[in-house]
């Protein structure tokens, strides 16, 4: 037997069949015991191996990948505490349906529990958070064993894109030496039967049955008053059917942000994206209580839109939700359907005829009461101050047509809410939505411009501060990308929930400021860094090409950000008044 040959073979079987099976992006962390898993990776033509030294970074770095590819990202890291940086990304996968083949090397099963260095419990690590757990056997030089290793690469691959997709974990013992034989000429043909997978496997979809469909066109003909709701994660390639079947029906259509369905190329007055601030009024809600609701993806971002959710008992509302994850928070659905969005709506829009029900006036309430809103939500694009708000707006105008805007957690994604509107310019927006975690925001970014996205990213300081040491995947990686960061000197959404309201623990518990001059850090990663005085500085560098990494930082006021909001929720309140 050739030196380190079950090794060599063995584990070129295992990445070759990865790049079977349609993996085509790898995240490396570099390590010693995932040596010859990297190594393998590194020299297969059909693999693009990326380097990311912080494990943390390098879990959301694959998963901006994956996001945006909408293909599984392989994630590779030694044994020990490295694997457990991993955690956060997963638990973001796993809600946010994100596809991840997240591989650990690990000790031999001798060096386990005898106090082994760089060595923990790795079986199962991950709890819940995975779809599928699987621990290979220790390499082996025989064909049998190269076709077992192809086999659960298969099975895994099937498990993290069956509906609703995931992340899965596969844990790598293995012995020393670690370094694969390279004068061995068929390093990637153990085991393997053709040019294609080792096993195929066929995914379907579940579809909407036609006697469900027909009793679900007779419910809606009695109603008088339907909603569609495109939630976050909407399946985007659905969304025509969503709005064929909007206008088909006469039903106005909530568009939550991250459901992309506010910039679209063909733009529909059905389209309704203003509920965020309207639906904050009791009176309005009562106005506007429907009599069917069928959502699409998850709940939106929008706490009011929960809000008027919860208050509709009794109401028939129906969950499109292709999986076995129950996602009603509110608690109000009277039927859960496990079927994709665009089959759901094909399925009705064939059987639709004629719709004559839903009366004129309940769509045209909806639109006025939207108009109206956005007319005042526009007014913001007046002011002179640094407004949070405005910068959202100036965003929507000035940003490249089919570009990418990723928005951080916590302030951020509630301003695109509230004040980005419907318009035909195709900006994706997206963001991480699952756990609703700050951390890794900077690295999901640079994976989703490793994509080929043209990205720009909307962070507060705090989301910021906490994921710097990511800048430095756009030196590594030669990605450009625009940082568009809002310093409010500490957590900005806190100024609006009622712990605001006790200022002897507020500045130290929640406004936390933390006075950091972000244009060293800027700096150290070899971006360039501008402090934004004014809008028109701000309107020429966003309409200036992205090179390599910019930070556009606009420094503001909490107090007067929550001010500002309030001003605005008042003249909305009193105009529908």
């Amino acid at each position: 037997m050739r030196p380190n040959e079950a090794l060599t073979k063995y584990i070129g079987a295992l990445v070759d069949e990865l790049s079977a099976v349609g993996v085509e992006n790898v995240v490396i962390s570099p390590g010693s015991r995932s040596t010859p898993i990297s190594m393998l990776v590194n020299c297969n033509p059909s693999l693009n191996g990326r380097i990311a030294v912080d494990e943390r970074g390098a879990g959301f770095f694959a998963l901006g990948i994956a996001k945006s590819t909408k293909k599984p990202t392989a994630l590779i890291c030694t044994s020990g505490t490295a694997a457990s940086n991993y955690y956060p990304a997963i638990a973001e996968a796993k809600e946010s349906r994100i596809p991840l083949i997240v591989i650990t090397a690990d000790r031999p099963h001798e060096l386990r529990d005898v106090g082994a260095p760089q060595t923990m419990n790795q079986l199962g690590m991950y709890g819940d958070f995975v779809k599928q757990f699987v621990e290979l056997a220790l390499p082996e030089a025989n064909e049998t064993m190269y076709q077992y290793v192809r086999t659960v690469i298969n099975r895994v691959y099937k498990s993290t894109m069956t509906a609703p997709k995931g992340p899965v974990h596969l844990n790598v013992p293995l012995r020393e030496p670690l370094v694969p034989n390279f004068e061995i000429e068929d390093l990637f043909q153990g085991g393997k039967r053709s040019e294609a997978m080792y096993t195929h496997t066929i995914q379907t979809n579940a579809t909407l049955p036609l006697q469900f469909a027909k009793q679900l066109i007779n419910k809606i003909s009695t109603k008088q008053k339907g909603l569609l709701v495109c939630g976050t994660y909407t399946d985007e390639a659905a969304l025509p059917k969503i709005v064929q079947l909007g206008e088909k029906l006469g039903f106005p259509i909530i568009c939550d942000p991250l459901s992309n369905a506010r910039s679209m190329k063909q733009i529909s007055n059905h389209l309704i994206d203003s509920y965020d601030t309207f639906l904050r009024f009791e009176d309005v809600r009562t106005e506007l209580e429907a009599d069917l609701i069928i959502r699409f993806g998850a709940m939106p971002v929008s706490k009011p839109f929960t809000q008027y959710v919860k208050g509709t008992a009794g109401v028939e509302h129906y969950v499109v939700d292709e999986g076995d994850i129950w996602r009603d928070p509110t608690l109000q659905a009277s039927s859960m359907i496990s079927c994709s969005d665009t089959a759901f709506c094909e399925g009705l829009l064939e059987l639709l005829i004629d719709r004559n029900v839903t009366t004129k006036e309940w769509l045209e309430k909806w639109i006025d009461i939207n108009q109206q809103t956005k007319a005042i939500l526009k007014e913001a694009e007046q002011s002179e101050e640094l407004f949070e708000g405005k910068i959202v707006q100036l965003l929507e105008k000035h940003m490249p047509e089919s570009s990418m805007l990723f928005v951080g957690n916590s302030m951020p994604i509630r301003d695109v809410d509230t004040f980005f509107s419907v318009n035909e310019k195709h900006i994706k927006i997206a963001g991480n939505r699952g756990v609703n975690g700050i951390d890794g925001t900077i690295a999901t970014a640079f994976g989703m411009a490793a994509s080929g996205e043209n990205v720009y990213l909307l962070v507060g300081d705090l989301t910021f501060y906490h994921d710097m040491n990511s800048l430095v995947l756009s030196k590594l990686h030669n990605l450009p990308i625009t940082v568009i960061l809002i310093n409010n000197n500490g957590g900005g959404i806190f100024s609006f929930l009622p712990q605001s309201k006790e200022e002897k623990h507020f500045e130290a518990l929640f406004g936390t400021p933390l006075g950091i001059e972000f244009e060293y850090a800027t700096r150290l990663f070899g971006g360039e860094h501008y402090k934004i005085t004014n809008w028109d500085q701000f309107i020429e560098l966003m309409e200036q090409n992205q090179k390599g990494l910019r930070v556009l930082e606009l420094e503001t006021n909490r107090q007067e950000n929550y001010e500002m909001h309030q001003k605005i929720w008042s003249k909305v309140k009193e105009q529908l008044n």
